[in-house]
């Protein structure tokens, strides 16, 4: 067994569909709201209309118009270290990760958070966004925009800076924030968050760091995730996600960001900071015999046991479990099998262990999945 980790959660802030801010996501989980609606005018490159088609998987088309999207980001850029003109011209996922570092910074003690060991570990989504987008259409010129029915109109002239959507974000955050103990973008699609948090957890047991913000954001091009999960059929055609549900049709595309300041707790304890909640382990493995919407639960039960084994718990220690919980009937039959097994040697209890998925409220976030499952479980 590894050693028992002892990282205490001392802030954390989120921007989610419905909600911006991790308070006003409870309240929607606590009303049972689900933030899927039709996809507003202007957030994809062409037309609703043109782009739906009833058929499942119909050629460059979506069958379903319905997401968890995201609306415009306030952000305060008062002590923020970045010109306003300059951010204005970024992409929408740059302010999306300012402000929920700003929550989640705002929401610890950041007087006595020494800056020059803070680090930054984010997961974030490779995929096109709309300033890449742009970028890519102002680049590739008319012939391009003909294709879009675009004629007659000039590409939307970008900042350069948005060629680097995949790698900035934690870079960008760590600047406008002055944490300078180092910084790094990652992405392990829909595990981005729990890894980030896992390897900022590395850098707090080693000694490099004294505090890190980690956790996950997704705010790729929705058309393009849309159209891709159409292709895929992995998307719910009544667009409604229901995971562990009977009706279960599939998954709902979100977007949004959650972010969490770590610390070693007894640094925590020694600093008098607020800890949510403390980290004793992770569990971490890849599937063998998985693929991307059919997992494997040889590899879930690996990541399992291993969090178990070091966290020094049984599994019948356990009150509430945030399952993945995508909706997609195979999804959640591989991850419902995973917890039999789990429990299957566990002492007998009364009190039965309650499983959930925030993904009912807000969608599939990609990159920020895990982030969202964490925050609903600090506030439950």
């Amino acid at each position: 067994m590894s050693e028992r980790l002892d990282i205490a959660i001392v802030g954390f802030g989120g921007v989610f569909p419905g909600a911006d801010s991790p308070r006003q996501l409870w309240r929607n989980i606590e009303r049972g709201e689900d933030a899927a609606d039709e996809v507003p005018a202007g957030r994809w490159i062409i037309d609703p209309e043109k782009a739906y088609s009833p058929e499942i998987a119909a050629l460059d088309r979506v069958y379903t118009r319905r997401a968890c999207l995201l609306g415009d980001i306030d952000l305060d850029t008062d002590n923020l270290a970045i010109e306003t003109q300059f951010l204005d011209r970024l992409d929408p996922m740059f302010r999306l990760a300012l402000r929920a570092a700003q929550l989640a910074v705002e929401d610890a003690k950041p007087e006595i958070l020494d800056r020059d060991r803070t680090g930054v570990i984010l997961g974030n989504i490779v995929l096109p966004t709309d300033a890449a987008s742009a970028l890519a259409l102002a680049t590739l010129g008319r012939s391009f925009a003909e294709r879009l029915g675009q004629i007659g109109t000039e590409p939307e002239a970008t900042e350069p800076v948005n060629r680097y959507v995949a790698g900035l974000p934690a870079g960008l955050v760590a600047h406008a924030l002055g944490l300078r103990g180092g910084s790094y973008t990652l992405d392990a699609a829909c595990a981005s968050s729990l890894y980030a948090l896992k390897l900022a957890c590395a850098e707090l047991v080693s000694g490099r760091a004294d505090a890190m913000l980690a956790g996950g954001l997704s705010r790729p091009s929705a058309l393009y995730t849309q159209m891709g999960f159409s292709q895929l059929r992995a998307l719910s055609p009544s667009g409604r996600c229901a995971p562990f549900d009977r009706r279960a049709d599939g998954l709902v595309v979100g977007e949004g960001a959650g972010l969490f300041l770590l610390k070693r707790r007894v640094d925590a304890e020694r600093d008098g900071d607020r800890v949510h909640a403390v980290i004793r382990a992770i569990g971490l493995s890849n599937d063998v015999g998985g693929s991307l919407l059919s997992p494997d639960s040889e590899g879930q039960l690996r990541a399992l046991r291993a969090a178990y084994d070091q966290a020094g718990w049984a599994p019948e220690d356990v009150d509430l479990i945030e399952c993945h919980g995508t909706g997609t009937p195979a999804g959640d039959k591989a991850e419902l099998g995973s917890l039999h097994a789990l429990w299957a040697d566990a002492a007998s209890r009364e009190q039965p262990c309650v499983i959930g998925s925030v993904k009912s409220n807000v969608g599939h976030l990609l990159t920020g999945a895990g982030a969202a499952g964490l925050a609903k479980v600090l506030l439950a």
